[in-house]
């Protein structure tokens, strides 16, 4: 009740502050719309994306429009253009649909006039102020004809913009000393974003399915650089995922080398998307640019001959030929089945896009204190822990792995009533405040023998931060303290997406509770001590996700097997299930079909286990043979993963 009337007397005073003394500033506006209940949903769109934004109400050719303007506000119009052109490179403009930014002034405008919410009722008067961040959470809901009842006091969520025509907007290029006279501007016809026009029915916003099906295409012109006459190159880092390839690879023409994607296939280890630089006649070109790539920072490169590559590049573009080879995106909303702690967490915790994360640990404490029997696999969080863990309510652990540069951080988060860091030997070479959207850590950096550690505390929130790193210096410690609350989430990791975020909701009939999840990068150890198995071999350089959760007073691991795409998954299930195929078919030892995807039932003397293939996925889902799950409750859960089209 208290914490519910804090966060109410909160949200009262933002909206004070905000709508009664908004300053004038130059702000970048991502879209535009006739209809306010669409510029709400894209600013709470937004909001789960971690970046803050609010509703400001203009007049163009005499007619209301209502833009989504990103909260960072500037005195001077040339910073407003450098952070519009920054901003497009984020993650959550693809995902959103978002193009065509533009750099605006917002002036001083009055709070809206409040609106009693009656049914019906006629359509109430547009809100004209920032709408506050955090916004109060509301369940999503079928948007129906506007003029059929009064705006919901809270924007809903998930649901996409009407169709609507564009908005005529006036020209960016406002002068700095004076506002711009509308009269003088010749407007410009703005698309709206492509979403608006095709809008998905509201259906899939209540019951949320996996994203949009992508496929993978052959190799672009670009990698045709490399050919008999200019064979060597510099092969920089190899990835398993495209769109981390895709990233680094701007990266490094950011730093001034000609890169670009070279993807392969071989029949064990499946697809490749190797990042190249240069082409040069001779290996002695090739070596010099390999020098001036370890000058920026980027090492452990190696010189690589088209003519040693040539047949995989080949075999890539012939498989792509003739198989359809897809693979999701994954959902773009966080987990509801998870207490608000965890919640909190996940929303809080940093991000930094140009860092994969190597390995990821979240802990639902109360929860886990609660299980007779403790599920494996979580001590690293008690670790980190220098208090009362009984005061902890939930945690989370990941290691950052940057691999064009080379660099690791691990970094820790917990929510807690009282909380005591772990034993620190030195004293603060600085304390600096890093700001989130949702408050303010103030931090401490210490030098421990080597290692900089960073402790932080959001008082607001109940907050606790520890981030360790021994491959930077101080100074490129600070540069990436600073750019880890700069809009992105942890909504930007595929893993995660695909994983963690399409757990079961809540199930009407069974109790099932979350307690933890964990994943890990797959590496060479895992093939190895399964002899190199055929169905093995693929495995490595992906990642196995677990989840754990509460069912019938029993613990049940989830366990992901991501490949990323289809194909691979497929033949590795397959793979492995002819193997089992030369087994005796038993009560205990048989094929199942799951939701049209084979799968097999196993029971031995530790556990009960399901497994099954789809999309880029392969799934296990078990639990102890001793408890009172069976068969039936294990495809129970399998049935309730949001995967499924």
């Amino acid at each position: 009740m208290k914490k519910s009337f804090k966060f109410l007397l909160s949200f009262l005073l933002l909206n004070i502050l905000v709508f009664g003394a908004f300053a004038d500033g130059y702000h970048v506006c991502v879209a535009s719309y006739k209809n306010l209940k669409n510029a709400e949903t894209m600013v709470t769109r937004l909001e789960n994306q971690s970046v803050a934004a609010f509703v400001y109400r203009t007049k163009v050719n005499s007619e209301d429009y209502y833009r989504v303007l990103l909260s960072k506000e500037f005195k001077k119009i040339e910073d407003a253009r450098k952070y519009r052109d920054e901003v497009q490179k984020y993650s959550f403009v693809k995902e959103l649909g978002l193009k065509g930014f533009w750099v605006c002034r917002a002036e001083k405008q009055a709070a809206a006039p409040k609106v009693k919410t009656v049914t019906p009722a006629p359509k109430p008067a547009p809100k004209v102020a920032p709408v506050p961040v955090p916004a109060p959470k509301a369940e999503p809901v079928p948007v129906k004809k506007a003029e059929a009842k009064t705006a919901p006091q809270a924007p809903v969520r998930e649901v996409e913009p009407i169709p609507e025509e564009p908005e005529v907007k006036s020209v960016e290029e406002i002068p700095a000393k004076a506002p711009v006279e509308k009269a003088e501007v010749e407007p410009l016809i703005v698309k709206e974003e492509k979403e608006e026009k095709n809008p998905p029915k509201t259906e899939e916003v209540v019951n949320p399915k996996v994203g949009e099906e992508n496929v993978l295409e052959k190799n672009t012109k670009e990698s045709e650089i490399l050919s008999e006459q200019r064979p060597y190159s510099v092969a920089v880092r190899s990835y398993k995922y495209k769109d981390f390839a895709e990233n680094d690879k701007n990266r490094l023409t950011e730093l001034g080398f000609n890169s670009y994607l070279v993807n392969t296939f071989d029949n064990k280890t499946f697809f490749s998307f190797n990042l190249h630089a240069g082409a040069f006649a001779t290996r002695e070109e090739a070596e010099a640019l390999q020098n001036q790539l370890a000058d920026k920072g980027v090492f452990d490169t190696e010189i690589s001959d088209y003519n040693t590559i040539w047949t995989r590049i080949e075999k890539y573009d012939t498989v792509i030929a003739t198989e359809k080879i897809t693979f999701d995106d994954g959902l773009y909303e966080y987990p509801k089945n998870i207490s608000p702690a965890v919640d909190l967490i996940l929303k809080n915790f940093p991000v930094n896009k140009d860092f994969q994360i190597d390995g990821f640990l979240v802990l639902d404490h109360d929860k886990y204190m609660e299980c007779l029997e403790k599920p494996n696999n979580f001590d690293s969080v008690h670790g980190y822990v220098g208090s009362d863990e009984s005061l902890m309510h939930a945690a989370a652990l990941a290691n950052y792995y940057d691999v064009l540069m080379g660099q690791g951080v691990s970094v820790f988060l917990a929510t807690a009533d009282d909380y005591t860091f772990g034993t620190v030997n030195s004293e603060p070479i600085k304390k600096i405040d890093l700001k989130s959207e949702h408050g303010v850590f103030a931090c401490s950096i210490y030098d421990e023998a080597g290692e900089l550690v960073l402790h932080g505390v959001n008082d607001s929130e109940k907050l606790f931060l520890t981030i360790k790193t021994k491959d930077f210096s101080q100074e490129k410690f600070e540069v990436f303290l600073n750019d880890l609350f700069k809009g992105e989430s942890l909504l930007a990791y595929p893993q995660l997406r695909k994983t963690l975020f399409v757990l079961p909701d809540a199930n009407e009939i069974v109790s099932r509770d979350f307690v933890g999840f964990n994943f890990t990068k797959i590496g060479d150890s895992y093939a190895i001590s399964r002899n190199n198995a055929d169905w093995a071999v693929p495995i490595v350089g992906h990642y196995l996700s677990r989840a754990v959760l509460l069912e019938k007073n029993a613990l049940v691991n989830v366990g992901f097997y991501d490949l990323d795409y289809d194909f691979n998954a497929k033949s590795v299930h397959k793979t492995f299930t002819e193997s089992k195929n030369g087994s005796e078919v038993t009560e205990s030892n048989h094929p199942i079909s799951i939701q049209g995807a084979d799968g097999w039932y196993l029971v031995n003397e530790n556990q009960r286990e399901i497994s099954f293939s789809t999309k880029s996925y392969v799934i296990s889902i078990d639990s102890n043979s001793e408890t009172s799950l069976d068969k039936d409750d294990l495809i129970g859960i399998a049935t309730d993963l949001k995967i499924w089209n």
